[in-house]
C-alpha cells in the first residue's frame, strides 16, 4: 500500500496534501506516513506470529519520538545504543521492558540508568562491561537480564575496519 498519491492533482501523504504542508511549514520539510509505518509494523509481526518474537526498532535509525510513540502503540520495542536513545524511548512511551541496551562504549551512568528503568535486558560487550553491570547491579540492589554478544571469531574477508566477526574487534566477547 503506498501512502503517497495523488489527490485532485496534489500529491499527498497520507491524504495530505504536500504543498500545502510546505506552504505551512517551509522547507526542507521532512514527513513519515504513519500509515506507512504500522502497515510495515503490522506486516513485520504477523510474519513472525506463529512464534514468540518481540519487533524492536533500532533507535539510532530515527529518534523521532512520534515514530517511536507510534511503533510504540503498535506493541515494538526498542534497541538502544546510548542513553540518550534509552531517554527518548522511555520518553516515548516504550515499556522498559521491551527496551534492549545494545552496543560498544556504554558509561556507568547509562547502564545504572537502565538498571534503574528495569529494561527487558542489556547486551554485554565486553569481561569488563559485565563487571561493570555486575558491581553498578549490586549497588542497585535490583537483577539485570543480560545477552552476550558472542565473537564467532569468523573472518568474513572484508574491510578490516569493518570486521565484526573476530577476536580483534570491539564488538562482543
Amino acid at each position: 500500500m503506498s501512502t503517497l498519491t495523488y489527490q485532485s492533482g496534489a500529491l499527498t501523504l497520507d491524504g495530505l496534501a504536500l504543498d500545502r504542508l510546505a506552504t505551512e511549514h517551509g522547507t526542507p520539510l521532512y514527513l513519515y506516513s504513519g500509515q506507512g509505518i504500522e502497515s510495515r509494523y503490522r506486516a513485520l509481526d504477523a510474519a513472525w506470529a506463529a512464534l514468540p518474537h518481540q519487533v524492536l526498532y533500532s533507535v539510532k535509525a530515527c529518534s523521532s519520538l512520534g515514530i517511536l510513540a507510534l511503533l510504540g502503540r503498535l506493541g515494538a520495542g526498542a534497541d538502544v545504543v546510548s542513553g540518550g536513545e534509552l531517554v527518548r524511548a522511555l520518553r516515548a512511551g516504550i515499556p522498559p521492558g521491551r527496551i534492549v541496551f545494545a552496543g560498544v562504549g556504554k558509561t556507568d551512568a547509562e547502564l545504572a540508568r537502565a538498571i534503574e528503568a528495569e529494561i527487558g535486558h542489556i547486551n554485554i560487550e565486553s569481561a569488563g562491561e559485565l563487571r561493570r553491570l555486575v558491581r553498578l547491579a549490586a549497588r542497585a540492589r535490583r537483577p539485570v537480564r543480560v545477552a552476550f554478544r558472542i565473537t564467532p571469531q569468523v573472518v568474513g574477508g572484508t574491510h578490516a575496519y569493518t570486521e565484526t566477526g573476530t577476536g580483534v574487534t570491539k564488538f562482543g566477547l
